[in-house]
């Protein structure tokens, strides 16, 4: 199947590296390879050839580790966002707790960039029916966009009956969900990370083509640790987990690769963007 048209979708990019979402204690992320610096240019040189542009949602521990590879990303002209400091889950921490670490990332970011940081991501997507309040700190911390709903059910995530498509809060931030193609059963998770890679590239063109002409906005999300198929190996971890985080490796560049080149992938600003000037 081919998407034809070079319809728009949103390309996001979650900035972190293969063993932050596999060891949540920061104390122990000395103790790992870092291979951020390598799965992240072979992002960018695809980016580059496709002439394409990317929001990436940069993980505080990356940037205070590879501030040279920020630096590389924004003069290349993609966007920059926040995604925490410490990927920690939102309805973890407090409030203080929460709006120490977030606006701790923005500065750091900022200062690396010279730019306002305006987008934001929760580490596993955790703004949850219990972490609503997030939006506040936000919203007063500067941000304008957000993408950290996922409207599906999952143990770690999710808000099954939240809108699929994008809108704007009370506060004024855009919330633009992560996409989902929504069926009787629920919504259907395809759009990056685990899901793009357990699915076969076929069906996940087929529910972005279809919501195209639906004239639905979509959003991708990948990490960059999806395209390295020779990052280590972590013992002592559930098969579960294994197979959440290592199934797909190989083939996931060249997937992503194909998808690309048959649209016009832009930043989730100009994503928000568009979808404002059509409210006009």
């Amino acid at each position: 199947m081919k998407i034809t048209g070079k319809k728009q979708i949103v390309l996001t990019i979650d900035l972190e590296d293969w063993f932050h979402s596999l060891d949540p204690v920061p104390a122990n992320w000395g103790n790992y390879k870092r291979r951020i610096e390598y799965s992240t240019k072979l992002l960018l040189n695809l980016l580059g050839e496709k002439k394409s542009l990317a929001t990436f949602f940069i993980l505080g521990d990356v940037a205070k580790k590879h501030p040279d590879l920020i630096k590389q990303i924004d003069h290349e002209g993609h966007e920059i966002g926040s995604h925490g400091f410490n990927h920690e889950f939102i309805y973890r921490q407090t409030r203080d707790q929460y709006r120490n670490d977030l606006s701790y990332s923005i500065k750091y970011l900022s200062d690396l960039t010279g730019k306002d940081i305006v987008s934001y991501r929760a580490p596993y997507f955790s703004i949850t029916r219990e972490s609503l309040w997030a939006f506040d700190i936000l919203a007063e911390e500067g941000i304008k966009i957000d993408s950290s709903i996922f409207p599906v059910f999952n143990h770690r995530y999710g808000i099954p009956g939240n809108k699929r498509l994008p809108y704007r809060l009370a506060n004024g931030i855009w919330e633009f969900p992560i996409t989902t193609f929504p069926t009787f059963l629920g919504n259907i998770p395809f759009a990056g990370g685990v899901y793009f890679r357990f699915l076969p590239l076929a069906v996940s063109k087929f529910f972005i083509s279809t919501l195209l002409k639906r004239k639905e906005p979509v959003l991708t999300y990948f990490h960059p640790w999806e395209f390295d198929n020779f990052q280590p190996r972590l013992m002592g971890i559930s098969w579960f987990l294994k197979l959440r985080h290592y199934y797909g490796l190989k083939n996931n560049f060249e997937k992503l690769s194909e998808l690309i080149s048959e649209l016009n992938v832009v930043s989730i600003a100009s994503g928000i963007q568009t979808i404002s000037n059509k409210n006009e």
